[in-house]
C-alpha cells in the first residue's frame, strides 16, 4: 500500500503558541532594522549583506563559531570548473532530489553559485588550489564530475573563521552571543521580532525588528547518534512553527554514511571527499560491498550508501563497517586530510595503516521552514536561510555540499529582497500565556526523544514503528506542557515538537523516496506521492503541494 495516509490530527502538545508567559510592556527591549538569529554561514552572510543598508542585530545561541558550519568538513559545490556547467549541477541536484526538488529554486541557486563563491574568496576564504594555481575541485557523492571547493578537510571552519572575523569588525552589526531564541513575536500575524533569553539573565529580552531572518540550523540532536553539535535542537524550526509558519518535507532527514564509530558526541564526520579521493567501504570480510549496488559505488547518493551500510552491519552483526584509505599513502593523507588523520589518531587508528570503523549518523535536516525563492516564509516579515529552511532545493535527498551553498545563496537573495523593503520596526505591547505545568524531567524527556527517533524514525522505517514513535512523542509532549522556565526545558519542548513532525510526516508518506525509506512500502510511487507535505499549526492535516518537473538530463 502506498500514497499519503493520515491517521489523525497532530497532538495538542505541538499546537501551543508560546514556551513561557510574558508581557512586552514590562520587559527590557531593543530595536533594530533586521534581526538575524544564528551565526553559521547563513546568518553571517545575511548579517554582512544586510549591514550595508540597515542596522543589524545578530543573535546566536552559543559562541559565534558554535555552528554546524564550523563542523562541516565537506566543501561547497559550484559549477566553476572548465568542464562543468550550471546545467550539469542542476541535473545532478534534480537526480538526487528524487522528483521533489523545485526546479526554479535549483536553477537559481546553482546559477548564483560561482558569483557567491567568488565573493567568499574576496572576503578571505582560502580554497585549495592545484599546482597551476587554479581552484582544486573534488568529487563527492551524487556529482557527475569534480565540482566541490574545499579548504583541506576543514572547509566549514575556514568559512566560519573568515566570516566571524569580518562580521566582528563591522560597526553596523550588534552581536549578542549566548542568547536562546524563546519565541518569535507576531503582531497581526506579522513577525515583529523575537523574545530571547541571554545567558545568566533573570528574564527574557524583547528585540523588535522590521524583519527577522532565521538562520538557526538543524535539529540533529533529536537523534542519539549525530554529527550535529549540542546546540542543534531545532529551536528555529519550532519557534517558526509556533508563530504560524508552515513547515515542509519533514520526513526527509539525511544520515551521513561515514561517521567515525567512537564514543565521541557529536560523532566525528569523515568527509565524503575521502571516498571521492579513492577510499573504499569494506564489510566484515574486508570486501567492497558498494560495487554492483550503484553505478557510482562508494560515491552513490548518501541515502543509498547509508542503507547499504545498515544492511551490511546487520548481516555481519557489527555496529560498523570499515573505511579503507590505506592505499592512498601516508603522505597524501596527511597533506589532504590532516584533520581526519588527527581525529582518527586520537581514537586509536592510523588512517594510512588501519581500517577505520564508520557507521551512519543523523547529519542534515532536509525539511524545515517553507520559503519562497527569496527566503520569505509564510509569515510576513520572517525570512529563513540555511538548514532551518525548506526551499525546495534538496527535494527528497541533499546533493553533497549543496548545504553551505544554500545558506550562502539564500542569504544574499534575502538581503536583495530586504534592500527595498520597509524595515521600520513595529513596536506594540504583546503578551502571551501558557497553561498547565511540566510533569516530566526535561533531561529524561530528551533521552526518551533520542531513543524513539533512533530506533523508530531513522534510516529504515516501518508503519508499526512510526505509529509507536508518534504515540510515544505525543505522551512526551503532553508531559512537557506548561511554561518552559530554562534553556534545557525549552530545548526539550522544541525537540519533541520537531520530532513529532518528522515522525508524523514519515508515517503519512507511504512510499520510499530519497532519505525516507519505508520497509513496508519500499518502492517510489510517483503516481500517488509526487507532492510535498506541508504542515501548519493552524491545520488539522497536512496539505499536499504538487511539484513541477524538469527533464533530468546531463548535458
Amino acid at each position: 500500500m502506498s500514497g499519503f495516509h493520515v491517521t489523525g490530527a497532530l497532538p495538542s502538545a505541538v499546537r501551543e503558541r508560546y514556551l513561557l508567559p510574558f508581557d512586552t510592556a514590562r520587559m527590557s527591549c531593543d530595536v533594530c532594522d533586521v534581526l538575524v538569529i544564528g551565526s553559521g554561514i547563513a546568518g553571517m552572510v545575511a548579517a554582512l549583506q544586510v549591514s550595508r543598508f540597515a542596522r543589524v542585530t545578530l543573535v546566536t545561541k552559543g559562541k559565534l563559531a558554535e555552528t554546524n558550519t564550523w563542523y562541516a568538513q565537506g566543501g561547497i559545490a559550484g559549477a566553476v570548473g572548465e568542464a562543468d556547467s550550471v546545467e550539469l549541477h542542476l541535473a545532478d541536484t534534480l537526480v538526487v532530489g528524487q522528483g521533489l526538488c523545485d526546479p526554479a529554486v535549483v536553477r537559481a541557486v546553482v546559477s548564483e553559485a560561482p558569483e557567491a563563491l567568488a565573493e567568499l574568496q574576496e572576503l578571505g576564504v582560502d580554497f585549495d588550489r592545484s599546482e597551476d594555481g587554479r581552484i582544486a575541485l573534488s568529487r563527492e557523492g551524487g556529482h557527475s564530475l569534480p565540482r566541490v571547493l574545499h579548504s583541506g578537510d576543514a572547509t566549514g571552519a575556514e568559512v566560519q573563521d573568515t566570516l566571524t572575523s569580518v562580521v566582528r569588525g563591522l560597526p553596523g552589526i550588534t552581536l549578542i552571543e549566548g542568547a536562546f531564541l524563546v519565541d518569535l513575536l507576531t503582531d497581526s500575524d506579522r513577525c515583529a521580532g523575537a523574545l530571547i533569553f541571554e545567558r545568566e539573565a533573570r528574564e527574557p529580552t524583547v528585540i523588535w525588528a522590521g524583519a527577522t531572518v532565521l538562520a538557526t540550523g538543524g535539529c540533529g540532536q533529536v537523534y542519539r547518534v549525530t554529527t550535529n553539535p549540542l546546540v542543534a535542537t531545532g529551536d528555529g524550526m519550532a519557534a517558526a512553527w509556533r508563530a504560524g509558519a508552515q513547515l515542509a518535507d519533514m520526513e526527509f532527514v539525511q544520515f551521513h554514511p561515514t561517521a567515525l564509530d567512537s564514543t565521541a558526541s557529536p560523532k566525528f564526520l569523515i568527509t565524503e571527499a575521502l571516498r571521492g579521493d579513492g577510499a573504499y567501504l569494506l564489510d566484515c570480510e574486508e570486501k567492497r560491498f558498494m560495487l554492483g549496488v550503484h553505478p557510482l559505488a562508494e560515491l552513490a547518493p548518501r541515502d543509498v550508501v547509508s542503507r547499504e551500510i545498515e544492511k551490511v552491519m546487520t548481516r555481519c552483526g557489527r555496529p560498523n563497517v570499515w573505511l579503507d584509505a590505506r592505499h592512498l599513502g601516508k603522505a597524501h593523507l596527511e597533506r589532504h586530510f590532516p584533520t581526519i588523520s588527527a581525529k582518527c589518531r586520537e581514537a586509536g587508528y592510523e588512517l594510512s595503516r588501519d581500517l577505520i570503523p564508520v557507521a551512519p549518523a543523523a547529519h542534515y535536516m532536509i525539511g524545515g521552514v517553507l520559503t519562497d525563492i527569496d527566503g520569505r516564509t509564510t509569515v510576513p516579515g520572517l525570512y529563513a536561510s540555511g538548514e532551518v529552511m525548506c526551499s525546495g532545493l534538496h527535494g527528497a535527498n541533499r546533493l553533497a555540499s549543496n548545504s553551505l551553498l544554500e545558506g550562502l545563496v539564500f542569504s544574499r537573495r534575502i538581503a536583495r529582497a530586504l534592500a527595498g523593503a520597509d524595515l521600520e520596526p513595529r513596536v506594540h505591547a504583546i503578551s502571551g500565556s501558557v497553561a498547565g505545568r511540566t510533569t516530566c524531567g526535561t533531561s529524561v524527556a530528551r533521552t526518551a526523544i533520542q531513543e524513539v527517533m533512533s530506533t523508530k524514525v531513522a534510516v529504515t522505517r516501518t508503519r508499526e514503528g512510526l505509529q509507536e514513535a508518534v504515540a510515544t512523542l505525543d505522551g512526551l509532549g503532553a508531559s512537557l506542557g506548561g511554561p518552559a522556565l530554562d534553556a534545557t526545558a525549552m530545548e526539550s519542548r522544541n525537540m519533541v515538537t520537531i520530532a513529532t513532525l518528522i515522525a508524523s510526516a514519515a508515517l503519512t508518506r507511504c512510499e520510499s523516496r530519497g532519505t525516507h525509506y519505508r520497509l513496508d512500502c519500499p518502492s517510489r510511487d510517483d503516481d500517488a506521492c509526487l507532492a510535498r507535505l506541508v504542515w501548519s499549526r493552524h491545520a488539522d492535516l497536512p496539505r499536499q503541494s504538487p511539484v513541477t518537473q524538469e527533464p533530468q538530463r546531463r548535458t
